[in-house]
């Protein structure tokens, strides 16, 4: 029967090559059309994760909390034509919700922390639904994989009184005292639930979004890039969803995971052309069309082209 986990180790060097292979899409697609511009940039941004996890949505002592979380610096590469567009964006994301811990009367008393690195490479394309000179607007769909950088899960809350699930009640720590209206717990700093060994070596994100492309010079493009990302398999390992399973944990429930994260980026990039050089091409867009002078090889001698008398 096949497993996750074989799924898993048979699709890594399949994942692995996607990148061989979407480069080769992007030179095999000079054959397919005549005009198209290239560029490679830096990008960065912002995101906003949500953890949709069946244990935590049962569970009375979590509360979602919402918050911007930072994404480091990534490369972007694409090809544009008249139509559509391809790009690799290899970058750093950062995944995982915060959760506010609650007593058995509704107070706030601490908080959870997930977070999730992973190095993200999307293959994306584009189809331009506007296709201006100087400004493209396109609708982008994507499929990456991601490789776990570092994972942890940990929970901070003060002295106060907690719900359990009675099945862990056999595995609290002696100074959690269990009373007829929740636990009595003391207060705890970042107490680790997982850490990075309880997680996927590798995650496979689907997204869909917009983006916007400007030409704020001949050589520049500046873009917004807005879309939503899906994780297609639960982050956690296998190894610990069977702990998770037989109640081992204390600050855990059983259940499913998805990891979804809307993010917003600001790029930067520069268009490639191997055909002519800067100078050429300034000169050219300037139409400083001067007099066309030949370079003067031994033995040549160089005809003035200014009417003789």
């Amino acid at each position: 029967m096949l497993t996750l986990r074989t799924f898993f180790n048979h699709q890594r060097p399949i994942m692995s090559k996607v990148c061989i292979v979407t480069l080769l899409v992007f030179s095999s697609m000079s054959v397919w059309a005549q005009q198209y511009s290239m560029s490679l940039g830096v990008f960065t941004g912002t995101s906003v994760s949500f953890t949709n996890d069946e244990g935590i949505n049962k569970d009375p002592r979590y509360k979602g909390r919402y918050e911007l979380k930072f994404a480091p610096i990534g490369v972007n590469f694409g090809m544009d034509y008249e139509r559509f567009g391809f790009m690799i964006s290899p970058g750093l994301i950062n995944v995982g919700q915060n959760f506010y811990v609650v007593n058995t009367v509704g107070g706030q008393d601490g908080l959870r922390k997930i977070n999730v690195k992973y190095l993200n490479i999307p293959a994306t394309i584009k189809v331009h639904m506007l296709n201006l000179s100087f400004f493209k607007f396109s609708a982008v769909a994507s499929i990456s994989a991601a490789y776990l950088l570092d994972g942890k899960d940990v929970v901070s809350h003060n002295a106060t009184k907690l719900t359990f699930s009675p099945d862990v009640y056999p595995i609290l720590p002696p100074d959690y005292e269990v009373q007829y209206d929740g636990v009595k717990v003391p207060a705890v700093d970042n107490y680790v639930i997982n850490s990075k060994q309880d997680y996927r070596p590798m995650q496979v994100f689907v997204a869909a979004g917009f983006r916007s492309d400007w030409d704020v010079s001949d050589h520049w493009r500046v873009s917004f890039d807005f879309r939503v990302n899906y994780g297609l398999f639960d982050p956690r390992s296998d190894a610990y969803i069977a702990k998770l399973n037989s109640n081992s944990t204390l600050y855990d429930l059983p259940g499913s995971r998805r990891d979804m994260f809307a993010q917003l980026t600001f790029g930067i990039s520069r268009y490639l052309d191997f055909e002519k050089g800067d100078v050429e091409r300034a000169k050219n867009l300037k139409g400083n069309h001067k007099l066309y002078k030949p370079k003067k090889y031994p033995g040549q001698k160089i005809r003035s082209s200014r009417p003789k008398g």
